[in-house]
């Protein structure tokens, strides 16, 4: 990622993560795309 260009003011932006699952099946058979989403989740939160 190149940082030089992250200015104060993309850094005062809130931002959103929205994680969804198709459908139950997935939620079930797809734990590892799921735990990528969680990770993405969580790297946002760290940021704040």
């Amino acid at each position: 990622m190149n940082t030089d260009q992250i200015t104060p003011s993309h850094l005062s932006r809130q931002a959103y993560v929205y994680i969804r699952q198709s459908s139950a099946h997935q939620v079930i058979h797809h734990q590892e795309s799921r735990r990528l989403q969680r990770r993405l989740l969580q790297r946002a939160e760290d940021l704040e």
